[in-house]
């Protein structure tokens, strides 16, 4: 039996493979435009990588999440996704329509979203080419969409259950054993406040700008429950990329002072997903020395208060 997508998925490193190739996966969009009764297919670019194979086919971008042979348990993501775009929508937030949600069993069992692809630039390439006017309204507008985004769930919400998610995290194991403890110490003690919907992942790439300077929300397969603090670290090292000026405007429009909210930012990367990541960007930025090379977590914490603006 023929299939559309031919290659070998077994593992990781063999999606990685391939997850980009635009010719692996032509004849798969094909038919999974045609089944969805779409145009465009014959029209297939390049969008930033993530995780998933994401393209832009005719005005759609379409997301092909990694099979199970992969290994990665992406259903939960797929699921998620739909989840908090819907609510994203409902709540007035500026992100894609979704055309199509489903799945088609190919050589694997591939599920899809189908969504409008939108026209304008990723924020993190033009933000910093930005007059200090059009940064504070940019802010504006994210903190407008982060209101209307972290909203308290219906179901009541059990704190230990998000800070052991952080214990249970294999992503901090690159660092010592010792610095791993100081984590789960200080995330097991500190007090979160009211966890609410959060994406998660308000990056660089996630955030589109047309040419009206509208923003939207993209990506939403990182949404999970947590703080609202917890979208600041991708906001701040990678939307904002250390810019001070969006960094000030962005905690004053808070209306928080700076040792809050460097309290809160701190606590907000131990407890991230993917807190070991800031924490590399926040030591290659500000000591210029290896993450791994930390014996003092606390150390992250004194960069901040020594090179965040005032």
């Amino acid at each position: 039996m023929s299939h559309a997508f031919a290659k070998e998925i077994h593992n990781w490193d063999s999606w990685g493979a391939v997850y980009q190739s635009i010719e692996d996966f032509r004849q798969l969009i094909e038919v999974i435009y045609q089944k969805e009764n779409l145009s465009g297919a014959e029209h297939i670019f390049h969008l930033t990588p993530g995780t998933n194979a994401v393209f832009r086919a005719g005005s759609y971008v379409i997301k092909i999440f990694a099979p199970k042979e992969s290994g990665a348990n992406t259903d939960a993501d797929y699921q998620a996704e739909i989840t908090a775009m819907e609510r994203a929508t409902q709540q007035g937030i500026h992100a894609p329509n979704v055309i199509a949600a489903s799945y088609i069993q190919d050589k694997y069992l591939f599920r899809y979203i189908i969504m409008d692809f939108i026209q304008g630039q990723e924020a993190g390439k033009v933000l910093s080419g930005w007059t200090l006017p059009q940064k504070e309204a940019f802010v504006k507008q994210l903190l407008a969409n982060l209101d209307k985004l972290n909203m308290p769930p219906s179901e009541q919400v059990d704190a230990s259950v998000i800070k052991q998610r952080v214990v249970r995290n294999t992503r901090w194991n690159l660092f010592s054993e010792s610095v791993r403890a100081q984590i789960a110490e200080i995330v097991t003690q500190s007090p979160i406040s009211q966890p609410v919907y959060v994406h998660g992942d308000i990056t660089a790439e996630n955030v589109m700008v047309d040419d009206g300077g509208q923003l939207f929300i993209i990506d939403f397969a990182d949404s999970t429950i947590a703080p609202a603090e917890y979208e600041y670290p991708p906001i701040l090292f990678s939307l904002f990329d250390f810019d001070a000026d969006l960094i000030q405007l962005f905690r004053r429009e808070l209306g928080c002072g700076r040792e809050v909210f460097i309290d809160k930012l701190f606590l907000a990367i131990l407890l991230h997903e993917f807190g070991f990541i800031f924490v590399k960007m926040i030591c290659e930025k500000y000591s210029g020395q290896e993450a791994q090379a930390l014996t003092d977590i606390y150390e992250v914490k004194r960069m901040l208060q020594a090179h965040l603006p005032m």
